[in-house]
């Protein structure tokens, strides 16, 4: 063999001691090629150098180490041309060229030879790539013995650069890192490297992903695969530096960036744009992947970093990021510092609806759609002409606009939802979906699902909002990247269908878990009432009030202070104190409420109540009448309010299961139990056919005194879903409270206790109970008496002790 000139790699220092395998395998199948040139064409690390060394040995090789041609030694010798890396070689000789002697050439894949391609042209050529060097286990076996031969396999995916560190059992990830970066990427095209990440993010392998990387196989069925696992993360951190550093150089930045765009990477190609200092040209990369609605496709953290590579006076130049960013800021919950950047970039009429959506408005299309979406986080309470004035944006947005037009109704939903205009709602809905699913956000059609239970349980159909639940999961699973508070959103909804069917534990372990961010995250008006309606009931009645008066005052920390949602706080307060028998302190959070809908105007009204339209002047009328259910049941015209508010068509069906049970207690009040029993049947009926148990389990105050009753509740035994019904409540302790029986105290004895024990004077309860306050001091000695008590003190300590009150 004549003298052999060595070259050796840049390897990590530890790789070059191993004990060299031998290639017989590869070596044979060179030498047996019929072509008279074998170019063999692979990364680095694959052993090309000792793949010839190994030749050489054979007798009539001849190796040649160097960029230099190779001397034309005659048709019976063989000639080695071992090239260095990143040399520039000679032209092949003409001989070979011709096929007038035996050439085997390593290379790696980017070194460029004179004259080869015109030699592969005539058909004279074998060419041997990076799969075809890599070792196998009958090499390994030889090698390393049967035993080692597989972990070495798994290790290395059969590169033999990684034999000699899989071997020593240590390996400087720095070094390793390096490597790849200078040795196997430095020498890639830019277009190349965002392929081969691609590959490695799961898209579609590039045609020779397996001769770029040597632990990268294709396998019959043609897709990649990495035959040593453990070479992924080095790889990705070796891509994204190499990457980085290219970056640096605006026409690389620009290559990297059109490459990430061109297969769809947008965040990748924006932020390469943004680095390089390409600003509008990563603008309009933004603009062109959905603009504002990039948070669908991309997720929340993308978005983020999107937005921050703007420079700030750049930014507040442009609508569409000016938009992104105040739709950022109301994801967040910070809806002040939304409408200020509007307001920094457009001025204050940006945040004026009646300008906004004028026909004489000066804004553009895209800004009206936008802003008719953040009405939604303001929970602006649409007014006829407003309503007017947005529908009259719809035909502005073509049929194929589908992010536009899903936005539209997404918005219109939401105030549908609100007004319990629920079959407008359903119809919006259903036009939602539609464009969303033609646009591809499963995201945005989880929140078009998600309100469509919320609007099935406000309605108390749990049957129906079971189905719209597991839709909202399914889009949900589709989601390509991480959403936490989406997450909690449907976890949320899953624990109060579970609440529905009598579990309570779900939605208490999420209250106890989740609630602190959740209500720190992305949260709207509807979704707001849902949350403090079961959250709230769930912990009156399976805690304390004091959890439940604690959980909404949370709420008031973290949300928005306007008037509708104090009212619906206070309202909901209202209800748990009227829960947990502090009847008195209701009536006094209940006269706080800034509304027409007083004591007095309940009292006065009849038919106004039929007429009713507004959410928060509905709630309030019925926490006054379920308050006067309590204090004066057998008060002429009472049942007459009932059946009135009763008939309101924006009553829910979840609210008419209450209505209902307030008229089967003052029924049996009135000593009507026939028409008690077949009202409260029906009811259980209804609530069985809806699945839920939430609006019965609400009214556990009147629905304990009823079913106590023998001839109701052997009544209601005998209808196959009421018992079922019952069953349930019963299980889960719902029906159960504190008697004053237990004390031999009357109904009025007990509900004078009550009173008392909440502070009420013997005027107050004289006045409100429509008695004398002489019969009161009568009853209140009966009271003492019965309960071994002497002092008004003492008596309130009893009221405790039976859990009256809390």
């Amino acid at each position: 063999m004549e003298a052999l000139q060595t070259v050796t790699p840049a390897l990590p220092a530890n790789a070059g001691a191993r004990r060299e395998v031998l290639r017989r395998g590869v070596v044979q199948a060179v030498l047996d090629r019929p072509e008279s040139l074998v170019v063999i064409d692979a990364a680095a690390g694959t052993g090309k150098s000792t793949l010839l060394r190994q030749i050489a040995e054979r007798p009539g090789a001849v190796l040649h180490v160097g960029a230099d041609a190779p001397p034309e030694p005659g048709r019976k010798r063989l000639v080695l041309w071992d090239i260095p890396p990143g040399s520039e070689p000679a032209p092949l000789p003409e001989s070979f060229i011709h096929g007038g002697g035996r050439i085997v050439i390593a290379k790696r894949r980017e070194t460029n030879v004179p004259g080869l391609s015109r030699a592969m042209l005539y058909g004279r050529t074998a060419r041997l790539r990076t799969p075809d060097l890599l070792l196998t286990r009958e090499e390994l076996t030889r090698h390393a013995g049967a035993a080692a031969a597989d972990r070495l396999l798994r290790a290395t995916g059969g590169w033999p650069l990684l034999l000699g560190l899989a071997e020593a059992g240590a390996v400087d990830d720095q070094v390793l890192g390096d490597f790849l970066r200078d040795e196997l990427l430095m020498p890639l095209k830019s277009a190349e490297l965002v392929a081969l990440k691609a590959v490695l993010d799961g898209a579609a392998a590039i045609s020779d992903s397996e001769d770029i990387v040597p632990f990268m196989r294709r396998d019959a069925a043609g897709t990649l695969t990495f035959t040593a696992e453990a070479m992924r993360e080095p790889l990705v951190l070796a891509i994204d530096a190499a990457i980085k550093a290219r970056v640096s150089n605006p026409a690389d930045a620009r290559e990297i960036a059109e490459a990430f765009a061109a297969r769809g990477n947008m965040v990748e190609a924006i932020e390469a744009y943004q680095m390089a200092g390409f600003h509008e040209l990563a603008l309009r990369t933004f603009v062109a992947a959905h603009g504002r609605f990039f948070i669908y496709y991309y997720g929340p953290e993308a978005f983020d970093r999107v937005l921050s590579g703007f420079p700030s006076s750049f930014a507040m130049q442009s609508e569409a990021i000016v938009m992104s960013l105040a739709m950022l800021a109301c994801k967040r919950g910070d809806v002040a510092l939304a409408r200020r950047l509007l307001a920094d970039r457009f001025g204050d009429i940006a945040n004026d609806p009646a300008h906004v959506f004028s026909p004489r408005s000066v804004f553009s299309r895209d800004f009206r759609a936008f802003r008719l979406v953040m009405l939604i986080y303001e929970d602006v309470f649409f007014s006829e002409e407003m309503l007017e004035q947005i529908f009259a944006l719809l035909p502005e947005y073509p049929g194929d606009a589908h992010l536009l037009r899903g936005s539209f109704y997404n918005s219109v939903l939401e105030y549908y939802i609100r007004s319990r205009r629920f079959a407008e709602a359903d119809d919006v809905a259903t036009h939602a979906h539609f464009h969303y699913e033609r646009a591809g956000t499963p995201l945005l059609s989880f929140y078009i699902s998600l309100h469509q239970a919320i609007m099935r349980l406000m309605m108390g159909d749990a049957v129906t909002a079971c189905k719209h639940a597991a839709r909202a999961a399914q889009q949900l699973a589709s989601v390509t990247f991480d959403s936490p508070n989406d997450k909690r959103l449907l976890d949320l909804l899953d624990a109060c269908v579970e609440y529905e069917g009598g579990k309570a534990e779900p939605l208490a372990r999420f209250l106890s878990m989740e609630l602190d961010e959740f209500s720190h995250g992305e949260i709207w008006p509807s979704l707001i009432e849902f949350a403090l309606q079961y959250g709230s009931q769930a912990l009156s009645a399976h805690f304390s009030t004091i959890a439940a008066r604690n959980f909404l005052d949370r709420w008031r920390i973290y949300q928005i202070r306007n008037r509708q949602f104090r009212n619906m706080l206070e309202i909901r307060e209202a209800a748990v104190l009227q829960n947990g028998n502090r009847w008195h302190e209701a009536a006094d959070k209940l006269a706080g409420v800034e509304s027409r809908i007083t004591k007095a105007w309940v009292l006065a009204q009849s038919e106004e109540l039929t007429l009713l339209q507004d959410r928060d002047d509905i709630g309030l009328a019925m926490s006054w009448l379920r308050h006067m259910v309590f204090e004066t049941p057998t008060r002429p015209g009472l049942a007459g309010q009932l059946a009135a508010i009763g008939n309101n068509l924006h009553v829910t069906d979840r609210q008419q299961i209450a209505i209902d049970i307030w008229l089967a207690y003052v029924e049996k009040r009135l000593r009507n139990l026939t028409k008690s029993r077949s009202v409260l049947n029906k009811t259980f009926e209804t609530a069985a056919r809806l699945g839920a148990i939430g609006a019965l389990a609400e009214e556990r105050f009147f629905l304990s005194e009823l079913v106590e009753n023998r001839r109701i509740s052997e009544f209601l035994d005998a209808s196959v879903s009421a018992k079922q019904i019952l069953k349930k409540l019963r299980d889960t302790g719902l029906t159960a409270r504190g008697s004053g029986k237990a004390a031999g105290l009357s109904r009025r004895e007990t509900k004078i206790l009550l009173m008392i024990a909440e502070g009420a004077a013997n005027k107050f309860i004289a006045n409100t109970l429509g008695l004398s306050e002489a019969t009161v001091k009568f009853h209140l000695g009966n009271v003492y008496r019965k309960l071994g008590c002497k002092k008004r003190r003492e008596a309130i300590a009893a009221a405790r002790a039976l859990g009256l009150v809390t």
